[in-house]
């Protein structure tokens, strides 16, 4: 059975494994959880991305009808929790400036709302197991396409590897956020791969355009795979747009949400 989880569980849990105390600088500690460098483009991505998911919940809610009676207080409790990752809350000791904020009167009513959200806004929590395999997939994919050139339209080509990139340092390193923030960013691929399918000429004259859209339609449908969703849902002819779709949702926290779009299987 595959596990589903939400934006909201996701975000409270992330806060709830950075709230360890430790006399390390904030940066330090984020750093080491990271695993990357203080201060590096890489450590600003995954802050900021920690904050956008926290304000994409809070314009959700506001958004949802059915939680207008609860929308100030989750407001209060997330820009409570984001204010532990301000800037000038980094440079100086976690346990006295950062972790602070990151209490379970904060975190407790996020994992609340979960329950709310998730009927709008699920997909897979991926296993260690399922996360490396992907990572693997993604990887075969992008060497492919660095390895063949479009004589036309190569431009597209570089959109699919920037997209595939942007999923692999999603899921790599942004793990805490998981596969829901990762698949945001295969709209980008998914998305330029339509744009070349609509030029493309089935009639012998743009050999390479076949083989490409084949080796992405296929490494694509392998990645949803992988993530549970069920084989006749990738088996569909219209699955590529479900999936752009389904990213779409989630980047613009619509309700009918990814869910009602792509159907995991058991």
């Amino acid at each position: 059975m595959v596990e589903i989880t939400d934006p909201a569980e996701e975000f409270a849990l992330v806060c709830k494994a950075l709230a360890n105390s430790t006399n390390a600088t904030g940066a330090d500690w984020l750093a080491s959880q990271f695993d990357v460098d203080a201060w590096s483009k890489e450590f600003y991505l995954i802050l900021f991305a920690i904050i956008e998911r926290g304000h994409y919940l809070i314009e959700f809610v506001e958004d949802l009808p059915s939680a207008a009676h609860i929308s100030d207080q989750v407001r209060s409790n997330i820009e409570g929790l984001l204010q532990g990752f301000r800037l000038e809350h980094l440079s100086g000791s976690w346990q006295s400036y950062g972790a602070p904020h990151l209490t379970a009167a904060n975190v407790s009513p996020i994992l609340v709302l979960s329950a709310i959200i998730r009927p709008h806004v699920s997909y897979p929590r991926l296993s260690d197991e399922e996360r490396e395999t992907l990572l693997t997939e993604v990887g075969t994919l992008t060497d492919w396409l660095e390895e063949h050139q479009l004589q036309e339209q190569d431009f597209i080509r570089q959109a699919l590897i920037e997209g595939l990139i942007h999923f692999h340092f999603r899921l790599k390193r942004v793990r805490w956020l998981g596969y829901g923030f990762a698949l945001e960013s295969l709209k980008e691929v998914i998305g330029a791969y339509m744009a070349l399918e609509r030029s493309y000429v089935d009639d012998g004259s743009m050999p390479m355009v076949g083989a490409l859209l084949q080796k992405v339609s296929e490494g694509l449908k392998r990645i949803y795979d992988i993530a549970g969703v069920a084989k006749e849902t990738t088996d569909r002819a219209d699955f590529l747009l479900k999936a752009y779709g389904a990213a779409s949702l989630y980047a613009h926290a619509n309700a009918g949400g990814v869910a009602g779009l792509l159907t995991f299987g058991g």
